[in-house]
């Protein structure tokens, strides 16, 4: 009635959420023999090869509710563990998802964040299994995925080889271009932004460009750029035993992203090797192999570009190469437990 307040949004149990959970994930089917509900999930698979991330989110730290939406949580939660399937060559299968909520949590946001988690998830082939509910003083979102994959063998960060092509898929910086916007106050809807906006709360795992490359047989080393090419870079080269050479003129940054540092007094090269959740793919090939496993992405993906960005030198260290200046770059990405300045 005119001059009442609106009703109280209505606030969930634990048992409550553990039901509205179900209800969205649906029923078990396919090699997802008991899902939720149980003690346990049961899987049927005749993969020898299973490939297991997980990832936590924390309130605060990894994302700002004043500047997400639920559902667009839910499905970037899943997108960043999705990213680590890709990487490994893996098709998605199964999810389990731990939620931590603050006390008395509204129908409303739950219903969103899962809602946005299990549909991205679908797109991939991924059904969620399982997982558990506590209360916390955050929102936490946990999420541990289980991939398939048989019969490519798993590519790992370990296997780059000195004189190897550094390469990566899509364009970087551009998440961290719309997270700088939209912490600035911007508007979402701006056209200058929306590209990096859309990077930033919807980014696409690359599931099929990740399968690609390893059918490929082609690919020595492969990771996702979750942290920035920077510090992600010198994780590989650590792995592999190398270092690298970055040419600055080679990172692939659109003029969107260039224009849009330019109004907030940015760098644009900063955010692409150090703005992190770009969730493309970094790998490394035999030069010659870089036209076709090109090609291959473009297949994936269409509209997936490719770029080569530097080499795989013998010499330890990872550094970028702008002109006459050479500088070390290595480790200068996200860091979880480093101070904010």
């Amino acid at each position: 009635m005119p001059g009442q307040p609106p009703p109280p949004a209505p606030y969930l149990s634990e048992e409550e959420v553990v039901r509205l959970i179900q209800s969205l994930a649906g029923k078990a089917e396919g090699e997802l023999i008991v899902g939720i509900g149980d003690d346990a999930a049961v899987l049927a698979s005749q993969a020898r090869n299973l490939v297991v991330t997980t990832d936590l989110l924390v309130e605060g730290v990894h994302f700002d509710l004043g500047l997400i939406s639920p559902y667009d949580l839910g499905g970037r939660a899943m997108a960043a563990n999705l990213s680590d399937l890709a990487a490994m060559g893996a098709q998605p299968s199964w999810g389990f998802l731990s939620l931590g909520l603050p006390p008395r949590p509204q129908a409303s946001f739950v219903e969103e964040l899962v809602r946005g988690l299990v549909e991205f998830g679908r797109r991939y082939g991924l059904s969620l299994a399982g997982g558990d509910t506590v209360r916390a003083p955050q929102v936490l979102i946990n999420l541990c995925l289980i991939g398939q994959a048989d019969p490519v063998k798993p590519v790992l960060r370990s296997g780059g080889r000195a004189g190897d092509a550094v390469c990566v898929s899509g364009r970087l910086g551009r998440s961290a271009a719309g997270l700088a916007w939209l912490k600035g106050g911007g508007d979402p809807a701006a056209p200058e932004a929306a590209a990096a906006v859309e990077a930033h709360l919807r980014p696409r795992p690359r599931v099929a460009a990740g399968r690609a490359l390893a059918e490929s047989g082609r690919v020595h080393a492969m990771m996702d750029l979750s942290d920035g090419l920077a510090t992600d870079l010198y994780r590989l080269c650590r792995a592999s035993g190398l270092g690298a050479r970055v040419q600055a003129q080679r990172l692939p940054l659109d003029g969107a992203t260039r224009r849009l540092a330019a109004k907030l007094g940015a760098d644009p090269l900063d955010w692409a090797l150090r703005g992190g959740e770009d969730f493309e793919l970094l790998f490394t090939c035999d030069p010659g192999d870089l036209e076709l496993l090109s090609q291959l992405l473009a297949e994936a993906e269409p509209g997936l570009e490719t770029a080569r960005v530097g080499s795989l030198v013998r010499e330890p260290g990872v550094r970028l190469e702008d002109g006459e200046r050479v500088a070390e770059i290595g480790l200068s990405g996200y860091d979880h437990f480093r101070e904010e300045a």
